[in-house]
């Protein structure tokens, strides 16, 4: 079993503000104690934009049931 969470950016990059990766590593530690294995981070990109800008992370989860 798969679960997506999804991670908005806040602050951006650029500002050096790392507010919203601080929160992806909170979820990962969270979602581990439940026995969930982490799979991977996806950077999801605005595809509208000619210069790809990042918009949200979504992070993967993988459980055995």
């Amino acid at each position: 079993m798969y679960e997506f969470i999804d991670v908005e950016i806040e602050g951006g990059l650029k500002a050096g503000k790392t507010d919203t990766f601080d929160e992806v590593k909170k979820i990962i530690k969270e979602k581990a104690s439940e026995g969930w294995e982490l799979v991977q981070i996806l950077p999801v990109l605005n595809e509208k934009w000619s210069s790809a800008q990042l918009v949200k992370y979504t992070i993967v989860f993988k459980v055995n049931k």
